[in-house]
């Protein structure tokens, strides 16, 4: 259900489409429910594409330490647990970690989490940078 709230000559109106079956649409009005009838059938609308950039984008050009970009989900990779931004990474390439020691601070639902790595080793790879937006299950880092 989607709400919008309009504004018609001058008086504010809540709307709430309800349902739409071609072109019956049911919608509440300040609460008080109509059956409409559009013109023509809605178009479906097509998923919007979502376009990762690449970590290595929004670093300055002359960054010598630009993250490779993962091609697939690499083995072994520590992955983000949830969606969000990343507010810092904490190990740089090189680096000796020991498991539990935290990677990435990435905030989640307005909470700072804080992402282990996953066991002993040298981080080999970063694949994000601070500010970037994460998926759940994005890889964040490679230690071997």
């Amino acid at each position: 259900m989607k709400s919008y709230k309009m504004k018609i000559n001058g008086n504010e109106y809540e709307v709430a489409v309800k349902d739409v079956n071609g072109q019956q649409v049911e919608v509440e009005v300040n609460g008080m429910p109509y059956q409409v009838e559009l013109a023509e059938a809605p178009k479906s609308e097509k998923p919007k594409p979502v376009i990762a950039r690449p970590a290595a984008a929004a670093a300055p050009a002359a960054a010598p330490t630009a993250s490779p970009a993962p091609a697939a989900s690499a083995p072994g990779a520590t992955k983000s647990p949830l969606p969000g931004t990343v507010l810092n990474v904490l190990v740089t390439v090189g680096q000796s970690v020991k498991a539990g020691d935290v990677a990435v601070v990435l905030e989640a639902m307005k909470m700072e989490n804080n992402i282990n790595c996953g066991k002993d080793g040298v981080v080999k790879a970063v694949y994000v940078q601070k500010g970037d937006n994460v998926l759940e299950g994005a890889d964040l880092l490679l230690v071997e």
